[in-house]
């Protein structure tokens, strides 16, 4: 793949089951137009409809009566379209600031739906006064700052209900007309609300929101309000941040969340589990292991066995139910039935519908059907069905699949130069490291660059990644690994960083750099880079303080100050001193920029301007430093970007920034590293 390629690739999502249909959001970044493209689709097994056509249409709910998604036109925000089914959708709200996420209620005909409101005078409402011209902010809490946001205490996310009537012969809903439905504004809690729901009948409207309003105290606690009555209230939950929510029905709630053990901001390597809540009875069951099981950002479901082994209809209640689940194991992110009965079940009691290598980033249950899109390790997007009695089986092409196997429906080509990375595992202080090498076509030997996640509670998976792919089609060849401090493993080798950010996770990159090396003839050990971004620009500052056989180093939105990070990113109050411990000693010992004295490697510093989760000073600070200390550095700032640039920036800006990437390691590991170009397979030289 190169830079220019970006506009080639797709992203599958948001996965529904309607009748022989799988409805999926396929969205593709255009360089053209500088922005992204998202319609919704229904695919059969020979066939596919385009089902909408604006800008951006993407988030699709289907329910017995009423269908709906949230549609955008070109740099404008999102509105929620719902109608009696996704083909006949009309606009029904026209929020200034956009929706970002809603619920449909059959039995009521509404939606429940989130938008941010802002101040008068802010935001652009009135045209008579720019930004620079607002008010002063007064500010008193302590998260005041959201990453790709802004300012949120001006602009509080609330909840809002809307009727869903057919507007008959009256003007709401034409294409066009600035009509639509009246909404009304829900009392809520005083902090931002996510994750509308409705109880199967209707009878409960809930959001999630902090437990306690931010008055200047860092607190992580979470829990489930109950609107429309007179005022918001609060369903007692253990203490615990809580993720997301459904109702299995109107008295049991199913939820995704992390306990906070020590206290209220103990967050370090907690294990997402699923919990269930009964509001009679007032009791809260863990279903996950804390130590072993990670519940994944992806909403579970419901469903639910009748006598004779069929798949119920999810709101059938919790007897004989499974909760069917995402969850993150090594390097992958796999489908589960888990007894909605269960208490505290481990890792290895899991029944998994998808294998030990694909990346599920989405699903949907009808009966005993399965819809899930993916990433796979030779397919950024894929679209594949399986079925709740299945047990694990290899993805198999639509026709050749064995009775266990899940089915691929779709599958979105990779660039044609794209390579496998090979599964590394290696023996570290603490266990096995999971790892991969990806290698250029053709005869090496090849420089090689070590990657590094983010997080540090995060992972590379098995999944075909963009990044991995531009460097070796370019002719480098690519080791990355999950070190301790990582996701999908345990919540033991998660907080294993903590207190000591970069040793345990240094000696664990750098034991599967070496063990690469040592066993591949192909890799020039004489040529080394490393690289990384947010966590992984920490560790990557730390190592090139230690280690300097690296020729070059690139430190992309770093964390690199622990000191200035607490009172500057939108994480800061409770993050850093989490990992670090308040102990200005051990502070210092973790700080890149208290030893960038010590660096000599070149190294680029790579930050986006409207970065608030590791602010631009974090950079600005630690090139500054290298410059003091004579190391060849240099500084790239993107405009307009915030901390999520690589993956859902500017598709110019993403391209740009892989061609930045490629002219520093051209200029520091050689200008001879392409590929074999008689190997068609493998990318033009540049």
């Amino acid at each position: 793949m190169n830079p220019e390629d970006l506009d080639s690739l797709a992203e599958y999502s948001s996965p529904l089951l309607r009748g022989s249909e799988a409805v999926i959001t396929i969205t593709r970044p255009d360089l053209e137009s500088n922005s992204y493209l998202s319609q919704l689709f229904a695919l059969q097994e020979k066939s596919s409809t385009r089902l909408t056509h604006n800008w951006r249409d993407y988030a699709p709910e289907v329910s017995r009566d009423w269908s709906g998604y949230l549609s955008a036109a070109k740099k404008e925000p999102a509105q929620l379209f719902v109608g009696p089914s996704l083909e006949t959708a009309h606009r029904v709200t026209d929020n200034h600031l956009g929706v970002s996420e809603f619920a449909l209620d059959d039995e009521g005909a509404r939606a429940l739906y989130v938008a941010r409101v802002a101040e008068p005078g802010r935001c652009g409402q009135d045209e008579d006064i720019p930004a620079g011209e607002e008010a002063p902010r007064r500010i008193t809490s302590a998260a005041y700052l959201s990453n790709g946001v802004g300012y949120v205490d001006d602009r509080p996310a609330r909840a809002f209900l809307v009727d869903l009537v057919e507007p008959g012969l009256g003007k709401s809903g034409i294409t066009g007309g600035a009509e639509v439905p009246l909404s009304t504004l829900l009392k809520t809690p005083e902090s931002d609300v996510h994750d509308p729901q409705f109880s199967p009948g209707g009878e409960r409207i809930s959001v999630l929101a902090p437990l306690e309003p931010d008055h200047g105290e860092p607190d992580l606690r979470s829990t489930v309000w109950l609107l429309g009555g007179q005022d918001p209230e609060a369903v007692e939950l253990p203490r615990m941040s809580v993720d997301m929510h459904r109702w299995i029905d109107d008295e049991t709630l199913l939820m995704v969340g992390n306990e906070l053990t020590r206290d209220e901001l103990d967050f370090v390597g907690q294990m997402p589990g699923l919990f269930v809540h009964e509001l009679r009875t007032g009791k809260t069951r863990r279903l996950t292991d804390p130590e072993t099981v990670s519940i994944a950002a992806i909403r579970p479901r419901i469903a639910g066995t009748g006598a004779d082994g069929s798949a119920a209809p999810q709101g059938s209640g919790p007897t004989g139910a499974a909760v069917i689940a995402a969850v993150d194991t090594d390097g992958a992110t796999r489908i589960a039935a888990i007894d909605v009965t269960a208490q505290m079940v481990g890792l290895d009691e899991l029944d998994f519908l998808t294998d030990d290598t694909t990346v599920v980033n989405g699903f949907d249950v009808a009966g005993d059907s399965v819809v899930f899109t993916a990433q796979t390790p030779t397919s950024g997007a894929v679209l594949a069905r399986t079925r709740l009695a299945t047990r694990t089986g290899a993805l198999a092409k639509e026709g050749a699949a064995g009775p266990h196997a899940p089915t691929v429906l779709r599958q979105h080509p990779a660039p044609a130069n794209s390579v496998l990375p090979q599964l590394l595992r290696v023996d570290g202080e603490d266990g096995t490291i999971t790892g991969w090498l990806a290698k250029p076509s053709g005869p090496g030997p090849f420089p090689v660059i070590l990657n590094i996640h983010g997080g540090p509670f995060a992972q590379y998976t098995h999944g075909w990644f963009d990044e991995t792919q531009v460097l070796a089609s370019a002719g480098y060849a690519v080791v990355y690994a999950n070190p301790r401090g990582s996701g999908g493993r345990t919540r033991t080798w998660g907080t294993a960083v903590r207190g000591n950010m970069a040793e345990p996770a240094m000696a664990d990159v750098l034991a599967v750099l070496d063990s690469a090396l040592a066993a591949d003839p192909d890799l020039d050990s004489s040529r080394l880079g490393v690289q990384g971004g947010s966590y992984g620009g920490y560790l990557t500052a730390m190592i090139t303080t230690d280690d300097h056989r690296f020729e070059a180093a690139i430190v992309e939105r770093g964390y690199l100050d622990p000191t200035s990070f607490v009172g500057t990113s939108d994480i800061g109050r409770f993050f850093s001193e989490e990992y670090t411990t308040r102990d200005p000693r051990a502070i210092a010992a973790q700080s890149p920029l208290a030893h960038a004295w010590q660096v000599r490697t070149p190294s680029l510093v790579m930050h986006s301007e409207l970065d608030f989760r590791c602010p631009l000073e974090q950079a600005q600070q630690y090139y500054a430093a290298l410059q003091r200390a004579g190391t060849d550095t240099e500084m790239l700032i993107f405009p307009g970007e915030n901390h999520e640039l690589s993956r859902s920036g500017q598709p110019r800006h993403r391209q740009q920034r892989f061609e930045a990437m490629l002219d520093w390691w051209d200029r520091h590991l050689g200008d001879d590293v392409d590929a074999d170009v008689d190997d068609q397979t493998t990318s033009a030289t540049r």
